[in-house]
């Protein structure tokens, strides 16, 4: 009973950390608009305060991932929520938009240490027969962070200016911390390697062009193209590279687990879905709609009250039940939840829309917990800090290319309709929706694609075994 009562401690503790980490990947889009006209700045300028934090994580996850590894999870982990604490009280503290950007990329710094050794800390905490809710919690936590942000933002918009949604992060980090120095486990699982510092640079490449191209994509197609050669030189230079690496940072052997290879690229079409839900949903609400800014963080409050209510109880399920079925469930609901988002229109009322984002939620609870279990659970004991680290990792390239690719389809589609360029994508409500239909055509696909992708594989695996 005593374990027990210190493992939910431990829990508790990693939850608000990977809560505050995943916020501050969407908080801040909501505060946009403010950030921009205080600090006099263009939008387009003020859009680095959301990318250079993703994209930080993104480059850095496996680096901090093996370095659980080697120095401890814990360790790395402790580390992460100093210096996301410092980050954040810099951010809130910043003049100008050259400070705000490096405050965010040290603030990502931190957060990329939490991320990759959150699943690993939990994984090594609690049992088997215990571990698939543990970790179904830890998912509601990563999700209740991506999704609350812009609602959350909203009422501290409300309230205060946009410094607020930063410095709020401090008293709470700090009490965090405390409980962490205090009753996180120490580090076990230690093993004494060199990091792979041309991997991680050759990875940072490959995402970095990647997001370049997609951004590039509707206004330098030339560059475009030459910038996807280079994610495309990167990715092929990285292949080989950890191939023949004496301690590579990512290890090969782990790809030939098909259960593993599913399970993360399903993730990764997922949060790609999610952040396509995150970067329109304010501008349906807001422009389209007529919502205030409280008023539509509220609505889309609904997805993770949604996501805290059923997460817990999907990891109770996949403790006991087979988890890929909960996954294809869950992927399911997801996919009929998006194709409902198609039936929004300009006077649509709250009674369409709710029912829509609750059964997205639905599916996204249903999926998220059994899914990480199954990606914890495929790999030996001394991969948990590097498996922990590629599940953060498809889940915040999912979210960088979610931002994107959601913006780029939008404005494509937008652009379409209206015959020719327009300054404001909202000018035209009719159209803005119609846009909205493409780009929630595109994200509904995601689902499907990855449901279909998910099936097939376990109908397959369930055929060979039979034949044994």
């Amino acid at each position: 009973m005593k374990e027990l009562k210190q493992n939910i401690w431990i829990l508790l503790t990693i939850c608000l950390f990977i809560f505050m980490s995943t916020l501050d990947s969407s908080i801040v889009n909501i505060a946009l608009p403010t950030i921009s006209r205080e600090l006099a700045i263009p939008l387009t300028q003020s859009e680095w305060v959301v990318s250079s934090y993703l994209l930080t994580i993104c480059c850095t996850l496996l680096i901090f991932g093996k370095l659980g590894d080697m120095l401890g999870k814990t360790t790395v982990y402790k580390a992460g929520g100093v210096i996301f604490i410092v980050g954040s009280l810099c951010c809130g503290l910043s003049q100008n938009l050259l400070m705000l950007v490096a405050s965010r990329v040290l603030q990502a710094l931190g957060s990329g240490m939490i991320m990759s050794n959150s699943n690993g800390i939990i994984t090594e905490t609690f049992p088997k027969q215990q571990r698939g809710r543990a970790l179904g919690i830890l998912a509601a936590f990563v999700s209740l962070g991506a999704i609350t942000g812009p609602g959350l933002g909203g009422l501290l918009l409300s309230q205060w200016n946009w410094n607020a949604i930063f410095l709020i992060n401090v008293p709470i980090g700090i009490i965090g911390m405390l409980f962490g120095y205090r009753i996180l486990p120490k580090s076990a699982h230690r093993q004494k390697q060199q990091l792979d510092y041309i991997g991680m640079c050759l990875l940072a490449g490959m995402i970095l062009t990647f997001y370049a191209a997609i951004q590039t994509l509707t206004s330098a197609a030339l560059m475009s193209i030459a910038l996807l050669i280079g994610t495309v030189v990167c990715f092929v230079a990285f292949y080989f590279w950890e191939k023949r690496a004496r301690n590579p940072l990512v290890e090969l052997s782990l790809f030939k687990n098909e259960i593993f290879d599913e399970s993360l690229v399903s993730a990764l079409f997922v949060f790609i879905s999610a952040f396509f839900f995150t970067m329109i949903m304010p501008f349906y609400l807001q422009e389209i709609k007529g919502f205030s800014t409280s008023q539509a963080g509220m609505i889309m409050m609904v997805f993770p009250i949604v996501q805290v209510v059923l997460a817990p109880i999907a990891g109770y399920l996949a403790d006991r039940l087979n988890k890929r079925v909960l996954t294809i469930i869950g992927l399911g609901l997801l996919t009929c939840g998006q194709l409902t988002y198609l039936l929004w229109q300009v006077t649509s009322p709250l009674t369409i829309i709710i029912p829509s984002i609750i059964l997205s939620s639905m599916g996204n609870s249903l999926f998220q917990a059994p899914n990480n279990t199954i990606i914890m659970n495929a790999v030996e004991k001394r991969f948990l800090g590097i498996a922990g680290a590629l599940n953060a990792l498809s889940r915040n390239l999912g979210m960088v290319l979610g931002v994107g690719l959601s913006t780029t389809i939008l404005t494509l589609a937008v652009h379409s309709f209206s015959n020719g360029p327009v300054n404001d994508l909202t000018s035209d409500p009719i159209i803005f929706v119609k846009g909205m239909h493409v780009a929630f055509t595109v994200s509904m696909t995601l689902c499907f694609v990855a449901f279909l992708f998910i099936l097939t594989m376990t109908v397959k695996k369930q055929r060979q075994q039979k034949r044994l």
